[in-house]
């Protein structure tokens, strides 16, 4: 692994670890919420424009079944996207497949380790 995977892994642990504590904190207080209103909650409150994007799409019915299809890992996968494009000040066309993966993996790790059921 490459130094600069390493600085990928760390960026898209933190993003997750932060995202998964936030959910699991929000739903053990709002047991009687869905699970499409608990990640608007958790995106509400995350600072930055990827989450307000996010948090602008959620309500349509075509980014909700079609690109995350009702899943907490999937617009958690976007996020972390979103935040390293803005952090490298780049843009969807310049991403990386391999960097991707890297955060696809990153995310499913911590998602096991978190019990979270994607």
């Amino acid at each position: 692994m490459g130094l600069f995977e390493w600085g990928e892994r760390r960026f898209a642990r933190g993003i997750a670890q932060s995202m998964i504590r936030s959910y699991k904190l929000l739903k053990a207080g709002h047991s009687d919420l869905s699970e499409r209103e608990l990640i608007k909650i958790m995106l509400s409150t995350r600072p930055g424009s990827p989450a307000q994007k996010i948090f602008k799409d959620i309500d349509d019915t075509n980014f909700w079944e079609q690109v995350v299809v009702e899943s907490f890992a999937e617009i958690v996968y976007i996020l972390i996207r979103l935040e390293y494009i803005e952090y490298m000040r780049g843009s969807l066309e310049t991403e990386s497949e391999e960097t991707n993966a890297v955060f696809r993996k990153v995310l499913d790790e911590e998602i096991v380790k978190g019990g979270i059921q994607s």
